[in-house]
């Protein structure tokens, strides 16, 4: 059972679409501010792990990915352009970056591939091989949705200890700049891989 957890904290953890935004975000606004997002994100891993491990691998199919993956795209893109052309104004000194919401964790990990990642292969190999059924299941992804949740903390807790060096807006403008060309290579890293492939 320590190898689902180990797993799961190799893959939530490292950067990606949603762990790079909640960096830019910590860096923008206040660390509380960004709870509900976080808590967005571990709702729609929680979904993912309770709907996979109850009906299998049969839900998620090659011919939803695609779409799924498409979908998710464009919310990063989205994503991607209010970053980069947000107005800083004073925001260091006041630290009031307009707050992700619940929704917009909800809705980007339900449409990040990097979900399916972490999920398919606990619910369909280490789920099984643990003996995790029934009720368990339920219980696992509470847990797992809830380690979901702080990555998205740990890394807006680092936007805001980065913000303290940061005392030029100008800075801050690049630095949304570089944060939104990194979603932008996300979400084109995620077409190559789970979109174009289907086209063909």
């Amino acid at each position: 059972m320590l190898g689902i957890f180990f797993y799961c904290v190799g893959i939530m953890y490292t950067p990606g679409p949603v762990n790079i935004l909640s960096l830019n975000r910590g860096l923008q606004s206040r660390f509380s501010a960004h709870i509900p997002f976080c808590m967005g994100v571990g709702t729609a891993l929680f979904f993912w792990f309770a709907l996979i491990g109850y009906t299998g691998s049969a839900v998620i199919n090659d011919g939803v990915m695609p779409v799924i993956s498409a979908l998710g795209c464009g919310f990063i893109l989205y994503l991607a352009y209010k970053i980069m052309f947000s107005d800083v104004g004073n925001l260091l000194d006041e630290k009031k970056g307009s707050p992700l919401k619940f929704r917009d964790g909800l809705l980007m990990q339900l449409l990040n591939p990097k979900s399916f990642l972490a999920v398919l292969p606990v619910t369909a190999v280490q789920f099984p091989a643990a003996g995790i059924e029934g009720i368990q299941i339920t219980t696992w992804s509470i847990g797992l949705g809830m380690l979901g949740l702080g990555a998205p903390l740990a890394y807006a807790f680092a936007g805001t200890k980065v913000s303290r060096y940061i005392e030029n807006p100008r800075y801050l403008k690049w630095f949304n700049y570089l944060m939104g060309g990194a979603l932008i290579f996300a979400a084109l890293d995620m077409a190559c891989s789970h979109v174009y492939p289907a086209l063909l």
